[in-house]
């Protein structure tokens, strides 16, 4: 069930953390990190590069190397604007001067993180030694590079006000604007034009509220959106399997390709149900580790006794819900005690489905039961009980 997942950003946008990487690798079989400027940058300054080299050694993850920015350029010629669909590369600065290849820009960015000139240079080479380099404007992920697929989605006028009217649903301080959403773009000479009627106003009035302030909306926060969909889509045919991306992505995405993510979407929520189930009221792995109360170092000694746990996750059928399966292959231990209320509440309704021991036990009487049936081994509980649950709560 839980074979590869390929990551690229976090649900509101954010480049991905070493939690969530983390909280990926402690159940998928292997995890494929998209790496740009500002997730390579902030899992430098939240692990280290030595704890990042030392990941990307390991046979479960791996990862790739995306530097260009995608971004929507814009010009004002008198009222109107011009946009265009661009893929940016960092060309220089004024101090280091023109940096001219990607391991002139990746050590400037290693320098500016805070390794010196020497530790920059060794992890530069160690980093693109293991890491490979691929750009959205070329045919790599797909053919005549990313930038012109978007623009053909931009284009293509009853996908492009689908597309804006589920973004606009998403993004914090969007609203539905029903079905008449006026949303036009326009090809010339020039590059593309927008007519709409979206109330910008209004909406970045509520972003100015929302606490952290969120950037004013526009027209080409939007067009980006469709291009960053456009990148998303591409990763995600190319690599297959699982795929972590924004919100406001996945929206788009969903408009005319909502099975590609289908798999995704219920592996995550799947996901969700199990943690609620079996570790109540406490943080995520994700959280422990990004709130700094664990380290990375800590949790790659977690996972290397996680095999076992890893291997069944993977074996869970796919047609079956992953608490179901969990409840199930736990009960067929000798005894069960002390489960939280979630948990019996699953446990019950196998058993009564089961024609289990207790099936004749009411379940509103229930505290603790024992099952009759006596098994040996191990079991998904073994490690949750007595791994996951000190990492997390023990801090």
């Amino acid at each position: 069930m839980f074979d590869h997942v390929v990551m690229r950003r976090s649900l509101g946008g954010q480049p991905i953390s070493a939690g969530q990487v983390a909280e990926a690798l402690l159940f998928y079989q292997k995890v494929h990190l998209v790496i740009d400027r500002g997730t390579l940058l902030g899992l430098v300054k939240q692990v280290g590069m030595p704890q990042l080299l030392t990941l990307l050694n390991r046979s479960d993850f791996s990862a790739v190397y995306c530097e260009e920015m995608l971004a929507t350029s814009t010009d004002t010629v008198g009222a109107i604007q011009i946009h265009d669909l661009v893929a940016l590369t960092f060309a220089g600065d004024p101090v280091a001067g023109n940096l001219k290849t990607v391991e002139d820009r990746l050590r400037f960015d290693l320098s500016r993180a805070g390794l010196s000139n020497s530790e920059a240079k060794r992890s530069t080479k160690a980093f693109l030694d293991r890491v490979p380099v691929r750009k959205f404007s070329g045919d790599h992920f797909i053919k005549g590079g990313v930038t012109d697929a978007a623009r053909q989605d931009v284009l293509d006028s009853d996908y492009i006000r689908k597309a804006i009217h589920q973004v606009l649903q998403v993004i914090p301080g969007g609203y539905d604007t029903g079905p008449d959403l006026k949303f036009d773009v326009i090809n010339s000479k020039l590059g593309l034009h927008v007519f709409t009627d979206i109330d910008f106003e209004a909406i970045n009035r509520r972003r100015a509220l929302i606490k952290p302030t969120e950037d004013p909306l526009s027209q080409a926060h939007l067009l980006t959106n469709v291009l960053e969909a456009r990148a998303d889509l591409a990763l995600a045919s190319f690599y297959g399997g699982d795929f972590i991306t924004s919100a406001a992505n996945s929206s788009i995405i969903k408009v005319r390709y909502s099975e590609i993510l289908r798999r995704s979407t219920l592996n995550a929520d799947s996901l969700q149900n199990f943690i609620e189930v079996t570790l109540p009221d406490a943080k995520t792995v994700a959280e422990i580790i990004d709130s700094g109360e664990r380290t990375f170092s800590e949790f790659l000694i977690l996972l290397d006794k996680a095999a076992r746990f890893k291997t069944w996750a993977k074996t869970v059928n796919p047609d079956e819900n992953l608490v179901r399966t969990y409840m199930r292959d736990v009960l067929s231990e000798g005894w069960i005690q002390r489960l939280p209320q979630k948990c019996i509440r699953y446990a019950i309704t196998l058993a009564l489905d089961a024609s289990n021991p207790i099936a004749g036990l009411a379940a509103g009487f229930v505290d603790n039961f024992v099952l009759e049936k006596l098994l040996s081994g191990w079991r998904p509980n073994h490690f949750i009980d007595t791994r996951l649950k000190p990492f997390i709560r023990s801090t």
